[in-house]
């Protein structure tokens, strides 16, 4: 009974937020109010283990999602960004430009949301497709693979982060399995461009063949920039704490003053240290002003999201206080569907029906951290095949379609040839790189 009552409530989710244009803070906690009076849940119950579920999903993940805004914004108004964008087409070559821009997204969309960073980096995809003589879909893409695999797999992006904590992975575990698997989802979405896309031209592109950015006024949009040295250390800092608070945990690594390093390495510390060392990158007069101002628009670019994640976390809550994860893990065994495969398509299939990759990851998030012990998979492996299925499939009703139909004049019907079949390719190839890595006995 239970199974039904979960898949009534997620059908009406996705017609809430889809048809009806419901705000999905709203239907995720009306949702879970449902399910749990539903499944035959006191009513004091299900509203305890709402407000619980949704506490505890924000207690650490709220703060870094706005530290890691932060960050992003004085990036972006300090020209940090372009310094990075730059040095890696440097290194890359112009005619390797596909790479260099989905190594660039890479990158830059671990500090930066999607949009933001695709706006931003707008002049230099603009100025490469003229000058690779390639069309701006082909440089847009692959900026746009590698802006998306970050996006859905590497912390501290919302997503991710708040899959894991969802699911209770251990979070420097996640970066390591899912940086392999968003390489493989970004190689998958290159590929896809430059085998299906490189033909292709637009009116658009003819138009900015006469404006095209020259490099000076590119380097002049933006001054002074900050040193690559110094534009990466906001980012890779955090990170490399994290990553040595995970290893500080494993009996085998011996890694000196392991209790501070646990403490430095905890997302909220690394982030703290990772914002104060892109404050230095504001101009002297004035830093605190501009942190101020920086830090306010974050906020308010971030609560949407945060408060979207804390309502997933309430579902979750409801979920996992009743018979349900148990009810559904019986079901699956019975069915004989392999459950390597049930967070990935439960993803894909919230992705295509919402178009939100934030909604899709938390929602599957909550579901499938009640039945891990079935599916015989570690929490971290849980979010990787959860941020690979949320590729699947970018169209209409994601946002991020129409911005590059706005951007570069792109036609629907182009972006569904190319941009919702890119976002399937990724999507399969971070499954493959899921299993290659079970192949290899990482569980």
């Amino acid at each position: 009974m239970s199974i039904v009552v979960l898949t009534v409530a997620l059908l009406a989710l996705v017609l809430a937020i889809v048809k009806f244009q419901v705000h999905p803070f709203l239907a995720l906690l009306f949702c879970g109010l449902f399910l749990g009076l539903a499944t035959g849940m006191p009513m004091d119950k299900t509203l305890d283990s709402l407000l619980d579920g949704f506490a505890g999903t924000l207690k650490w993940i709220g703060i870094v999602m706005v530290l890691g805004a932060v960050i992003g914004e004085i990036l972006t108004e300090t020209g940090g960004s372009f310094r990075i964008a730059e040095s890696t087409l440097r290194l890359t070559g112009e005619k390797r430009v596909p790479f260099a821009m989905g190594l660039t997204g890479y990158v830059i969309a671990i500090p930066v949301f999607v949009d933001v960073a695709y706006i931003m980096l707008q002049p230099i995809t603009e100025m490469l497709a003229v000058k690779s003589k390639r069309g701006i879909i082909v440089t847009g893409l692959s900026l746009t693979a590698g802006l998306t695999a970050t996006h859905a797999l590497l912390p501290p992006t919302p997503g991710p982060l708040a899959a894991a904590g969802l699911v209770g992975a251990n979070l420097g575990k996640v970066i390591l399995v899912n940086a392999f698997v968003a390489a493989f989802a970004v190689v998958g979405g290159l590929l896809w461009v430059l085998i299906a896309c490189g033909k292709i031209e637009l009116p658009y592109d003819r138009s900015i063949r006469d404006k095209v950015y020259k490099k000076e006024s590119v380097e002049e949009g933006i001054l002074p920039r900050p040193s690559l040295i110094f534009s990466l250390c906001p980012i890779f800092v955090p990170l490399l704490l994290i990553a040595l608070a995970s290893l500080s945990k494993m009996d085998a690594i011996a890694i000196p003053a392991s209790s501070a390093v646990q403490f430095l390495g905890t997302p909220v510390i690394a982030l703290l240290i990772g914002l104060a060392l892109a404050s230095l990158l504001l101009k002297k007069g004035g830093r605190m002003l501009q942190l101020r101002s920086i830090v306010e628009r974050s906020i308010e670019k971030a609560a949407s999201v945060i408060m979207i994640t804390g309502a997933g976390g309430a579902l979750g809550g409801v979920i996992k206080a009743s018979t349900i994860g148990s009810d559904v893990s019986t079901a699956i065994t019975g069915l004989g569907i392999p459950g390597l495969l049930l967070p990935f398509l439960l993803a894909a299939g919230l992705t295509t029906a919402t178009g939100s990759l934030t909604v899709s990851m938390v929602t599957t998030s909550s579901i499938v951290a009640s039945m891990l012990g079935s599916l015989e998979m570690s929490p971290e492996m849980a979010v990787a095949l959860i941020g690979a299925g949320s590729f699947c499939v970018f169209h209409a009703n994601a946002s991020f379609f129409w911005l590059l139909n706005r951007l570069h004049e792109i036609p629907p019907n182009v972006l569904y040839r190319t941009y919702s079949l890119q976002s399937l390719c990724m999507g399969l190839c971070g499954l493959v790189a899921v299993i290659l890595l079970r192949l290899v006995g990482v569980r």
